[in-house]
């Protein structure tokens, strides 16, 4: 059995970086991979992800996938398994930084810069193998239109479906782990111009990057954004959630969006058994950040009163966006978000 490692990883090597510019298949390994799941047949007693929102990596959010990886539904303690990064070659590429405090076999990161890439049949082996795997940061547009419907794709949805192992993403990693997905292609769009413009050609948002939708329950009839506070995105993630909603991808009663603050991290977990058509039943959701840091996690979804107008030409407007605010200290808070004509007014005097 494979000795495990206490390892901080700096995956950036020049072999990492050549791979990504040449378009081909990069591979990097710390530690000695393991050609088995922590648990082996047997799916982890909960499901779990980490949604983080972009800037420096929370370190403490990769120990919890850790401790994660080895919880049997059994009751048993697995073995130290492989923690799999998979970056999509952003360029310039992501640095792909992982600080790991815990125990695991090894450390992989896959570089998939390419649709043929995504589709090489080398990339089973450790997909099969992963106990846990992170999506990078970058630019989401290269997720969609590169891993969309591509064997990578199915590999992880099924790993993550059939064994309950722990996924999470930061930035682009994140927007693309949720059912409705903002991939920003051929254009980005702020608040202000999605509120003015809900039509614009760069509200660029996609149901179909999963092939079942998405791997996690929570995020069904859901779109995510991140780097949320510091780039003023909460006009642009309600906006998605109203396009989401007419354009009947799901009902106003169980529609949701999903927003994260840099140097943040949403940790997410249930029981397996979440009823599909109401995503967020039976998980808890914890928020940690790094040190001075104060940042939230905000979870938008219509109300009962709420009305949506969103047409051609015309500026937004969606009265009562509930909010609820998820704070690290543990503290949370609600309150109501109303769009008019493109202009948001908060019934406690600040949209954050």
């Amino acid at each position: 059995m494979a000795t495990p490692i206490m390892v901080a990883v700096f995956s950036t090597g020049i072999g990492l970086v050549e791979a990504a510019n040449k378009s081909r298949l990069g591979i990097s390994q710390n530690g000695e991979p393991v050609d088995y799941l922590p648990c082996g047949t047997i799916p982890l007693s909960t499901r779990t992800a980490v949604l983080m929102g972009g800037g420096d990596d929370v370190k403490e959010a990769f120990s919890w996938m850790i401790a994660k990886m080895t919880q049997c539904g059994d009751g048993s303690t697995g073995r130290p398994g492989n923690f799999v990064v998979i970056d999509n070659g952003s360029d310039p590429p992501d640095d792909t930084y992982l600080s790991i405090v815990g125990p695991v076999a090894s450390v992989i990161t896959l570089v998939v810069p390419t649709i043929e890439t995504a589709n090489d049949p080398a990339l089973e082996p450790y997909i099969r193998n992963a106990g846990a795997i992170w999506l990078t940061g970058g630019d989401q547009g290269r997720y969609y239109n590169f891993w969309k419907g591509s064997l990578l794709e199915q590999l992880i949805s099924e790993q993550v479906r059939n064994f309950k192992i722990p996924i999470g993403g930061t930035s682009a990693g994140t927007m693309v782990l949720s059912e409705f997905a903002y991939v920003a292609d051929p254009c980005a769009i702020t608040s202000s111009k999605a509120l003015i413009d809900p039509y614009s050609q760069c509200i660029a948002l996609r149901r179909d990057f999963w092939s079942d939708r998405t791997p996690l329950p929570p995020l069904l009839s859901t779109v995510t954004d991140s780097h949320f506070n510091a780039r003023d995105r909460m006009g642009r993630l309600i906006t998605f959630l109203g396009h989401a909603i007419n354009s009947q991808w799901t009902t106003a009663a169980i529609a949701q969006a999903i927003g994260i603050d840099e140097e943040t991290a949403l940790l997410m977990e249930n029981n397996g058994n979440t009823d599909p058509s109401s995503p967020g039943t039976n998980y808890s959701y914890k928020v940690i950040t790094n040190t001075g840091v104060s940042g939230s996690a905000y979870i938008l979804s219509p109300d009962l009163q709420s009305q949506l107008n969103l047409e051609p030409d015309q500026p937004l407007s969606f009265t009562n966006v509930k909010v609820r605010k998820i704070q690290t200290t543990g503290n949370e808070s609600d309150y109501i978000i109303d769009v008019k004509e493109g202009s948001l007014i908060s019934n406690t005097g600040s949209i954050y």
